[in-house]
């Protein structure tokens, strides 16, 4: 960013001027002249002795493209940076011309210079007096000969030789905006009263999903509504759970059907004193035959009945979701070196219901037997997958992505391609 736009038109100046003795025109046949590369306008620099080249900047324009850059959400709403703090982009168009007093050699001379110095000379860069660097792209403008006619009947000069270039894009140092605000040192959380009810309410599933990254980082992220494989745990969010006297779970689905199964059995005994809005359900860790086994993949949804209070008032909550995927097992991961075909093991894969990506590349079942280029197969058990990557497979690490009944797996593997 740079505050004077002077800065811009003496860089442009000097890299004419350095480049100026090494030109390729100059030869025995065709000497080398003393030339004044000015900012002037045309007529001023007629003024001058010997060879004049004006680099006039004549226009300024404002670059509206980048200005919509700054105006991300955050200046836009409440709060963000006025618009003072903002850069001015900027536009600058350059009038090139030369003049010699009655010697039309050395004005074109002088002009096949300078164009072909800013035509190897793109990218510009600079350094303002204060030290601050920039850049910007110069470009031959292409301009009617009405326009330019335009252009010079508004000077007292005669028409010349002259081209238009463009230098883009220049920012300008905005306002400097007030300091940052010192750091948030207490955070006070104030919850408002509320009506105490007899009777539990169940308001959702939730669950902390945990897994291993490639590289070993530690990945965490809350999940609600809750998806959960064969052996995982999941939490009920409520209020009143701390006044249940008698408690049933029912399982209904999976959807569109309405099969219901009591499956008290994966409720976990609460610590003491019991928790008034959180309670765990533990799945099995096959899948099978609820309440024995965890369901096959695919979106159920839960609720409690029975008794609460001490005078045993009856409740039956509202259904809400709980999504069950198929468990993959993370074993040798996350990161599987580079193989023709690889096996994921696991619960709750089925044959006919089974999708796998390799991030975002879909693999196609296979029609029979051992899978080829891009196919897998799942095994009749429903506990491995078979797979091999599609050919031309471009290097890098993908995500074995595993879906059952449109319900998909937590991460747990990735595979290195070559």
């Amino acid at each position: 960013m740079i505050y004077d736009l002077s800065a811009v038109t003496d860089t442009l100046k000097k890299l004419v001027d350095t480049e100026w003795p090494n030109a390729p025109l100059w030869t025995p046949a065709t000497p080398q002249f003393a030339v004044d590369v000015t900012g002037l306008s045309p007529e001023a620099a007629r003024q001058g002795q010997g060879a004049q080249l004006s680099l006039y900047l004549y226009h300024v324009d404002e670059n509206h493209s980048t200005e919509s850059l700054f105006w991300t959400s955050q200046a836009q709403r409440a709060g963000g940076p006025p618009l003072q703090y903002q850069p001015l982009a900027l536009d600058l168009y350059y009038l090139l011309s030369a003049y010699a007093e009655g010697n039309y050699i050395q004005e074109q001379q002088a002009m096949s210079v300078a164009m072909r110095v800013f035509h190897e000379n793109p990218v510009v860069r600079g350094v303002s007096p204060d030290g601050t660097q920039w850049e910007l792209t110069l470009s031959l403008e292409r301009r009617s000969y009405d326009e330019l006619s335009r252009l010079w009947q508004a000077t007292t000069s005669a028409l010349r030789l002259s081209a238009v270039y463009r230098a883009a894009v220049i920012l300008i140092e905005p306002e400097q905006g007030p300091p940052a605000g010192p750091p948030v040192a207490v955070v006070d959380l104030a919850v408002e009263p509320g009506v105490a009810s007899a009777i539990p309410q169940l308001l959702g599933t939730h669950r902390e999903v945990k897994y291993t990254a490639p590289g070993g980082a530690a990945v965490m992220f809350l999940q609600d509504p809750a998806t959960v494989a064969a052996g995982g745990q999941v939490w009920l969010v409520g209020t009143g759970f701390d006044t249940v006297a008698a408690e049933r779970l029912i399982l209904t689905g999976p959807n569109p059907g309405n099969n219901q199964t009591d499956v008290s059995a994966w409720l976990v005994v609460p610590p003491q004193p019991v928790p008034a809005t959180r309670r765990a359900v533990q799945l099995p860790a096959a899948t099978g035959v609820p309440p024995a086994g965890a369901p096959a993949p695919g979106r159920y949804t839960v609720r409690l009945e029975g008794t609460a209070g001490a005078g045993g008032v009856a409740f039956s909550t509202i259904d809400v979701p709980l999504g069950v995927a198929a468990g993959v097992d993370g074993a040798g991961g996350p990161l599987l070196p580079a193989a023709a075909s690889y096996n994921v093991t696991g619960t709750g894969f089925e044959p006919n219901g089974t999708q796998i990506l390799l991030g975002t590349i879909p693999l196609t079942p296979a029609a029979g037997g051992a899978p080829a280029a891009g196919e897998y197969v799942v095994n009749p058990a429903g506990t491995a997958v078979t797979l091999v990557p599609p050919a031309g497979l471009r290097a890098g690490t993908y995500q074995i992505r595993v879906r059952v009944a449109g319900i998909e797996s937590d991460p747990a593997l990735w595979l290195a391609a070559a």
